[in-house]
């Protein structure tokens, strides 16, 4: 698309004998002209930036260009260093895709002239809309083969695999990692179409850093899955940090959200194995939703022995995993309870679990020994000790703490 829109631009400017540029509806610059003899500041950074200024954009919204059907003439700014120019809306099959930009100092623009203009912005929005069709397909297809990438079927997602590659939807690279965005509603209503919209939208936000066929997208009834290669989330760690960001704008900070967490999987050797780091970072995001100390950015790596817990049925946690001794915790004492969990995170380091809460190691002792009485637990004993920390978490998992 880039490329025909070039083309327009420079046809057209070599018609008129001035600059020419296209932007799109945010006003970031698409082509533009390599005609040199005239221009501003303006011009000069957004060329430099790719986009206008924060204080351009906000002269442009004044001009309210979203109700324009044809050529706009544009006075001049002096403080902000802006030109007259003439703007032509893009504008195809009733669908406004941005702006064709014309300098005109001397508003010696004729309405032939004017013609060509709008005769160009219509071939540039034409453009636009067949970039938009092919898109829309693309997003379809592809959504389609990550579907099936992440099915249970081995033999279907081998299938998926060998198709993305194929139709040149993604570039293999060895290893692949996958991160989920989930929004966590603040009441009863979830996700709706708005919002997995929304989510589609910062998806591609977020992974245009990734280049052409460097990543793969799929909306879920209430996540998103985006899955790269794990050299690509090397090189760009910031990567969740920027879905995250990316979600939270495009969803807007309503009082519907609580949050917005992103997990990421461990690496998968293959992209038919992709679906092991998506169920990882499933994982990853339940785990965060009940112990918050993990949130809003988690790591399926990074999980520890909850990686492991969080890798069972839930079913089969609440049946098995919480221990006796860790209910009578439970239901004893809260503060005891939480003293038991940061005693055995610190390997029963009683100086660092003193530091931690802000007690004498004294203090920690005498919490210690209650813990031993109300659990009849030798906290000496590393079986003990297991059973003590393995019901601590899983009660964390299971919401019970």
């Amino acid at each position: 698309m880039l490329e025909e829109l070039q083309r327009v631009v420079e046809a057209l400017a070599h018609r008129l004998g001035r600059a020419v540029a296209v932007d799109d509806l945010d006003f970031r610059l698409l082509a533009y002209s390599t005609h040199a003899d005239d221009g501003d500041q303006w011009r000069a950074r957004v060329i430099l930036n790719r986009e206008a200024p924060p204080e351009a954009l906000a002269w442009l919204r004044r001009q309210r260009l979203g109700r324009a059907t044809g050529p706009v003439r544009l006075p001049a700014d002096n403080d902000l260093g802006i030109l007259p120019r003439v703007v032509v809306p893009l504008v195809y099959q009733d669908v406004r895709f941005g702006y064709l930009w014309l300098f005109d100092a001397e508003g010696s623009l004729t309405e032939q002239q004017l013609e060509l203009a709008s005769a160009a912005a219509g071939e540039a929005g034409a453009i636009c809309f067949r970039e938009r069709v092919v898109a829309h397909l693309r997003t379809a297809r592809e959504g389609e083969l990550v579907r099936d990438l992440l099915s249970d079927d081995v033999q279907v997602r081998d299938m998926a695999s060998d198709r993305l590659v194929e139709e040149g939807l993604f570039a293999l690279r060895g290893e692949v990692t996958a991160m989920v965005t989930r929004p966590l509603p603040a009441g009863t209503q979830g996700v709706d179409e708005d919002d997995r919209m929304a989510l589609q939208a910062a998806m591609n936000k977020a992974s245009a850093r990734l280049g052409d066929r460097g990543s793969l997208r799929l909306v879920r009834p209430d996540h998103a899955v985006l899955v790269t290669p794990s050299t690509a989330l090397r090189r760009s760690p910031e990567l969740p940090q920027a879905l995250r960001a990316a979600s939270l704008e495009r969803l807007g900070r309503s009082r519907k959200w609580r949050d917005v967490h992103v997990a990421t999987g461990s690496p998968a050797r293959r992209l038919g194995d992709a679906v092991t780091s998506y169920v990882q970072a499933l994982d990853a995001l339940r785990v965060a939703e009940v112990v918050p100390s993990f949130a809003p950015l988690v790591a399926h790596e990074d999980l520890g022995i909850y990686a492991l817990l969080a890798g069972q049925p839930i079913d089969q946690l609440g049946v098995h995993g919480v221990h006796p001794a860790v209910r009578r915790l439970l239901e004893a004492d809260r503060q005891l309870f939480t003293t038991a969990e940061l005693y055995l995170d610190r390997a029963g380091d009683a100086r660092a679990t003193a530091d931690e809460l802000g007690l004498h190691r004294a203090s920690v002792y005498h919490r210690v020994r209650r813990i031993e009485d109300i659990t009849d637990l030798d906290l000496s004993d590393g079986q003990h000790r297991l059973i003590l920390h393995l019901g601590i978490k899983v009660s964390r998992l299971l919401g019970l703490a």
